[in-house]
């Protein structure tokens, strides 16, 4: 008897960022837009 087992594993990776992002993207400057951001707190969950 043979058993073939197949699958994945999935991450999420969750980031908090404390505040909004609009006070971060200038509009009149979308068309240029380059953002990074600083999270404080980053977390890996299952997922899928």
């Amino acid at each position: 008897m043979h058993t073939l087992i197949c699958g994945s594993i999935a991450y999420d990776t969750i980031m908090v960022f404390p505040g909004r992002f609009k006070e971060q993207i200038l509009p009149e400057q979308l068309h240029i837009l380059n953002v990074a951001f600083l999270v404080p707190d980053m977390r890996r969950e299952y997922g899928g």
